[in-house]
């Protein structure tokens, strides 16, 4: 039984997200002194949570890049939906992740299953691109199109949305951390998101 706190914060979850600005605040490119250590102390704090990582080569717009080699960060598993890739990402998409885990652990969440990870490209509304540079190209934002349960289920997002309450329940944890923005789902989102949970990490700074 999900917890009535979760299941709250799956009904914000499900209302129009706040509108912010889409870049985060303080970034630039290249990286500021302030953004070079920010990043610093990431790799510091995936240090101290123990997470598997290694550094990611220099990334275009990615001030911080990482990758998982075991796509596992807090026992929370990453399944690329894609084949095969190194799926590079900033080191606070990944603290984001080890710092929710847990909460996903207790909805019976065991992974992620995505297609989109780092992609330099631009935010699209209502199926329309714009000029706005898209969080995939900093490496802070992942599309999840299902999760697989802990029990072996395997739910898919655009099949399952409505029908299984956990799908929600766990777009409100990401809802509920300060790590991450609102998530974009089919409650609040369904013309550009309907078969998706589009998340976004915070940059630190």
């Amino acid at each position: 039984m999900i917890p009535t706190a979760t299941l709250l914060w799956a009904l914000l979850a499900a209302s129009t997200p706040a509108k912010r600005p889409n870049m985060p605040v303080g970034w630039t490119w290249p990286p500021s002194a302030a953004m070079r250590e920010a990043g610093s102390a990431c790799l510091e704090r995936l240090d101290g949570l123990e997470v598997t990582y290694r550094r990611g080569p220099a990334t275009n717009k990615i001030a911080t890049p990482v990758v998982l080699p075991e796509f596992i960060v807090g026992g929370l598993v990453l399944t690329p939906l894609k084949g095969k890739g190194a799926y590079p990402m900033d080191c606070q998409l990944a603290a984001g992740f080890a710092e929710v885990a847990p909460a996903l652990a207790e909805l019976g969440v065991k992974a992620l299953r995505f297609r989109t990870l780092h992609e330099h490209r631009f935010v699209r509304k209502r199926g329309r691109p714009t000029k706005i540079l898209s969080r995939h190209a900093l490496g802070l934002a992942i599309d999840v199109f299902g999760v697989e349960l802990t029990d072996g289920r395997i739910l898919e997002v655009e099949r399952d949305w409505a029908a299984e309450p956990v799908l929600a329940a766990a777009a409100a944890v990401f809802a509920a951390s300060p790590r991450f923005r609102g998530p974009l789902t089919p409650a609040n989102d369904p013309s550009d998101h309907d078969d998706h949970v589009h998340l976004e990490a915070h940059l630190r700074i």
